[in-house]
């Protein structure tokens, strides 16, 4: 769950309102968010989006919708983030901030 740099320029900040049910713990919050081709450097999508975050023994999964797009589906478990499946994810939780890093892109979610 560790990034080796940080791949946008500002500081992503990640906080969420939380309810808890007897399934775990679900946060759900409207926050800005910044897909980036960090190949070429391109933003992709920067504005509101919805976060969902989802606990549940020893995974989290995450839940990112930006626009009318289809969401970005993130899953924690046992110290490695997987998106969509079997693609593996660098996440780097910054406390109040995260980044989810794959492939040529970069998601940050910020409050």
């Amino acid at each position: 769950m560790h990034m080796s740099k940080l791949i946008l320029g500002t500081a992503a900040a990640v906080a969420f309102a939380s309810t808890v049910s007897a399934a775990g713990l679900t946060a759900t919050e409207t926050m800005r968010c910044k897909l980036t081709n960090v190949t070429k450097d391109a933003a992709l999508y920067d504005g509101k989006c919805t976060v969902t975050e989802e606990v549940g023994g020893s995974s989290t999964i995450y839940t990112v919708k930006m626009g009318s797009g289809e969401p970005f589906l993130f899953a924690s478990s046992d110290g490695k983030t997987w998106m969509h499946g079997p693609e593996e994810v660098q996440f780097r939780d910054l406390g109040k901030g995260a980044i989810f890093k794959w492939s040529d892109f970069a998601l940050s979610v910020a409050e």
